[in-house]
């Protein structure tokens, strides 16, 4: 909810430039990419400022859900993990008389 939030916000100052940029004076059809270009750079600046706390907060929610992630497929894959690591062991390769199978 928190990155909707974000985006929504993003949306909204990016809009607020554009208009007032038309009502600056660029409305003619040859000056609307230069209204478009100059609305983008503002409203960077301003959502860099202005937006910060909201950004941080889309970021805590995102890095939560991935660790979520992770922690359900560490133990969803806990047993697999467990005979990977046996079979990564050094003496795993190594038999019972103390030789090896690696030449």
């Amino acid at each position: 909810m928190a990155m909707v939030r974000y985006l929504i916000l993003r949306t909204l100052i990016f809009v607020g430039c554009l208009a007032a940029t038309w009502l600056l004076g660029l409305r003619d059809r040859e000056d609307q990419f230069l209204a478009v270009i100059i609305a983008a750079v503002a409203s960077l600046a301003i959502s860099a400022v202005v937006l910060k706390p909201f950004r941080q907060q889309a970021s805590a929610a995102i890095a939560e859900r991935v660790d979520q992630r992770v922690e359900r497929k560490r133990a969803a894959s806990g047993d697999e993990l467990a005979e990977d690591a046996e079979l990564d062991r050094p003496e795993a390769a190594t038999k019972r008389d103390g030789t090896s199978d690696f030449r």
